[in-house]
């Protein structure tokens, strides 16, 4: 078996075919105290391709194996949100939307706008996770579409939710409607538990996080607005 350290927590895993071999790599350790087995089979990645034909092999294990990380990750005190995350002097932005929105496009932006002082850690599927009472974002290997993800931690700065607009607008929104943004965003469990678990890292996240809306064109000034009110002081 192999081992890797994945959003502060230790995974044990032999990645099957070379999409998420090649994806963990930068993620492995020597370390053999674990905290969570990703226990994918190459059995179950041929039943999981049967059902979902117009996936591959590959597709079939990076997908499962990311389900199934992030759930296990809610009892280790982090979840996924279905974002883009970019940082920028060591503070993390997350742009979630729908697929099709635009999250990865608005972060592009910001590279161009910002050149190598922007980094972006996970294009698709960040983890928050709060330790000592800190909202960090993590890059993992689970990125959706493409393969943009950096192993990295970094205090989250603040969440925004994309639409698409004809003008650029930001707002910070109360929490009462961030939380349902969220969970839409988010893998949501299924044992009791583990929900009460859940929430409780949400009620965290979303008292010491700001929560934005955005309504946003594909320009660099889109970018630049979106900076300049969420940097804070």
């Amino acid at each position: 078996m192999k081992f890797y350290k994945i959003a502060g927590c230790i995974v044990e895993y032999e990645p099957i075919y070379p999409l998420l071999k090649n994806q963990m790599e930068a993620y492995r350790i020597d370390e053999q105290k674990i905290d969570m087995k990703l226990t994918i089979t190459k059995e179950f990645c041929e039943i999981k391709q049967q059902e979902n034909p117009h996936l591959t092999l590959e597709q079939c294990e990076y997908i499962y194996a990311g389900s199934q990380f992030y759930n296990k990750l809610i009892n280790l005190g982090g979840f996924l949100l279905h974002a883009s995350a970019v940082v920028i002097d060591n503070k993390a932005y997350l742009f979630s939307a729908d697929s099709g929105t635009g999250k990865s496009t608005h972060t592009k932006l910001w590279q161009k706008c910002f050149g190598d002082k922007a980094l972006i850690i996970n294009d698709d599927k960040p983890a928050i996770k709060i330790e000592n009472g800190i909202c960090y974002a993590y890059g993992t290997p689970f990125s959706g579409k493409t393969d943009e993800n950096l192993n990295m931690k970094v205090p989250l700065q603040a969440i925004c939710f994309l639409e698409r607009g004809k003008d650029n607008s930001i707002d910070l929104i109360p929490t009462k409607d961030a939380l349902p943004l969220i969970l839409k965003q988010t893998i949501f469990p299924k044992k009791q538990d583990t929900i009460n678990h859940f929430f409780d890292m949400l009620d965290v996240v979303l008292t010491k996080t700001p929560i934005y809306q955005m309504k946003c064109n594909i320009s660099k000034e889109a970018a630049l607005m979106a900076y300049d009110k969420m940097k804070g002081e």
